[in-house]
């Protein structure tokens, strides 16, 4: 980690009669007929079972990892809706659907790799239904539309209908063809199939795919996105497009999986469930789940190793609050079995949670020798390189709405952390550059995405203990955000943006990074490969993007704040789509150092939170601003910021 910063069954009750009980009456195995002088007796005749029709569902909502929380709720063609909770272990069951009238929407909604989400799935019969990525991105192909419009609906909705659900299932097959017969996962069905989330059958096909789902802002349709988290491969789907390719058959699901999830749940949360950290220590030593070269950064540059991983991970939940809780969500977010074979690894991400206390976005490697179980790796090189993507809305509160400046502004970027600290060499890494995949998947384009670099001047301006990091070349020192296109750029670069959005989609998410010992950038590189977190929105489906939003009473107390009062208090609208983490009040557009009036760290589920300021502006009419940011369940950052300064021209 580097750590940073959550069948039924029926009781058949039978009229069988016993042979012992016959013989009282007129023996077993035939016999003479009663005689005129004996009174017949009335055998009545073996009781019918009847099983009483099924009129409920069931299911497993997952992911791989089970979704944490999850609520199911059923919703018919009336229009009618009931819920249901998920158990711990992804299972529901007991989801009645008596006088409901088919076909049958199914949503969960719950959090996955610590985000909140929404998955769907269509069923026309009761029974089983699972909810998982790939029910939800055959209902999205189905629809044309995001899923979460026929929930979002009052009234009777009109799911897609069962013909074009089997069409677009038939189409997911395809794709997934190799790896289906890979795992001998013959005639099943996503939705209505059976399985159970322990890694195996139809949850290790989960574990071994990444599936997205989302909406193109040039078509405003559905499209959907699978590439290989074990094993390579990409295949982009629409509802129109047949299918040309397939993922390729992946080594990696012939692995036994159920080992990591051993290390998570039998070592690392039956450690954290701990009332203290001498206890928490002991279990996670006698769990023996490190691998002789364990290595991680736990905070501010200091290493734990095999030796005094437990001491260290433990002291952490507890200055967390987070020691008695445990450990949920432990999901696959990628894999490499092929690049070394004395090795192979797999990136888990999983959350801390202990009350309403938690702990989301850890991230820790596991390994597998030849020979041995699965192992606690901590990083997975000394290589600290991080792809991940970020949006952002600007709004001004203290104008009126036709006010041109009174427009939402957004900015779109890609985000490349790579740290100059290589864990081997004094020199460390001076440069980089970053490679998307070229047009048929199948390599690398040739010139570079990015290029980043660490000069001698930006290393002079380093504070002390500060962790050296590449920046973008022609941008500030560090600087690792790269724009695809903000308001008032031209339309050139939009559409540039847009075709790097594109590619990310169509060829596949991982980067090659190229890492140099010297600015130049010369000499033989260091190659590593990454998978980009998230994937910014395009530009045209800015303005419909589900954004983080603040209260109508929050946005007028913004306005109004004079600075009298020592706190501020927020709310916010609940989003199923964007999970909201942190709250900032700010005096400069800046937002850091002594700008950076107030900070708080948001609980799952909450929607409101009050900061007690630092600072404060002078009066209603000085600039102050409200930062709201989250991420989606594909780790996207998210953030709106309000900004209020009286009405001037230029908010500053």
């Amino acid at each position: 980690m580097t750590i940073k910063n959550r069948v039924s069954s029926f009781v058949r009750i039978g009229g069988a009669v016993s042979c012992a009980a016959l013989l009282l009456l007129s023996g077993c195995g035939g016999g003479a007929s009663p005689s005129a002088s004996e009174t017949p007796v009335s055998v009545p005749p073996p009781s019918v079972v009847v099983t009483p029709p099924v009129t409920t569902l069931a299911g497993t909502v997952a992911v791989g990892a089970p979704m944490l929380n999850a609520t199911v709720t059923v919703k018919d063609a009336n229009g009618t809706t009931r819920s249901a909770t998920a158990s711990s272990d992804g299972s529901y069951s007991g989801l009645s659907i008596a006088g409901m009238v088919p076909p049958f929407s199914v949503q969960a909604c719950g959090l996955v790799d610590g985000n909140y989400t929404c998955f769907h799935a269509v069923v026309t019969k009761p029974g089983v239904a699972n909810v998982t990525p790939l029910t939800n991105a055959t209902v999205a192909l189905a629809l044309g539309s995001d899923p979460a419009g026929v929930f979002a609906a009052t009234g009777a909705t009109t799911p897609p209908a069962a013909a074009e659900i089997d069409a677009q299932t038939a189409k997911l097959k395809a794709a997934l063809a190799n790896l289906l017969a890979k795992a001998g996962l013959t005639n099943v069905d996503f939705a209505t199939t059976p399985f159970a989330a322990d890694r195996t059958g139809v949850d290790k096909l989960l574990d071994s795919i990444k599936v997205s789902a989302g909406i193109d802002g040039a078509t405003s349709k559905s499209f959907v996105q699978v590439e290989g988290k074990i094993g390579a491969g990409n295949v982009f789907l629409n509802k129109e497009t047949p299918v040309t390719t397939a993922l390729p058959a992946a080594t990696g699901v012939d692995v036994d999986l159920k080992g990591i999830s051993t290390i998570f749940v039998n070592g690392m949360s039956n450690a954290i469930a701990a009332a203290d950290q001498a206890t928490c220590a002991t279990r996670l030593n006698a769990a023996n789940i490190f691998d002789d070269s364990f290595s991680l950064e736990i905070d501010n540059g200091v290493i734990a190793t095999k030796t005094s991983a437990a001491a260290m991970i433990c002291r952490f939940a507890d200055s967390a609050k987070l020691l008695g809780g445990g450990v949920a969500n432990p999901v696959l977010r990628d894999c490499d079995f092929t690049s070394d074979a004395s090795r192979k690894l797999c990136t888990v991400g999983f959350t801390l949670v202990h009350g309403e206390e938690s702990f989301d976005g850890a991230e820790l490697t596991v390994v597998l020798r030849p020979g041995a179980d699965w192992k606690l790796l901590g990083n997975d090189s000394p290589y600290k390189i991080h792809v991940g993507a970020a949006v952002q809305r600007m709004l001004r509160l203290d104008l009126p709405a036709g006010d041109a400046k009174a427009a939402p502004s957004y900015t779109r970027a890609l985000t490349f952390d790579v740290s100059a600290n290589d864990g081997v060499s004094a020199t460390g890494i001076r440069a980089a550059k970053i490679y998307q995949r070229d047009l048929d998947g199948s390599g690398w384009e040739l010139t570079p995405l990015v290029t980043l670099t660490l000069t001698d001047t930006c290393i002079a301006q380093l504070r002390t203990g500060e962790t050296a990091r590449l920046g973008v070349v022609g941008s500030s020192c560090g600087s690792s955000w790269v724009s695809l296109g903000d308001t008032g750029d031209s339309a050139s670069a939009a559409a540039k943006g847009d075709m790097l959005i594109d590619n990310f989609y169509k060829r596949g998410r991982k980067v090659k990074v190229e890492l140099f010992n010297n600015v130049a950038a010369t000499g033989t590189p260091i190659v590593v490969i990454k998978r980009a977190d998230g994937v910014p929105p395009k530009a045209a489906a800015l303005a419909t993007f589900p954004w983080l939003e603040i209260d109508n009473a929050t946005k007028s107390a913004l306005v109004g704040y004079d600075g009298v009062a020592p706190s501020f208090t927020a709310a916010w609208i609940k989003n199923p789509s964007v999970s909201a983490k942190d709250i900032s009040f700010c005096l400069a557009g800046n937002c850091s150092g002594a700008a950076r009036a107030g900070h708080e760290n948001i609980v799952n589920g909450h929607t409101s939170q009050t900061l007690t300021l630092s600072a404060k502006p002078a009066n209603a009419a000085a600039y102050k601003s409200i930062g709201l940011y989250g991420r989606t369940s594909e780790q996207l950052g998210v953030s709106t910021n309000y900004v209020s300064c009286g009405g001037a021209a230029i908010c500053q």
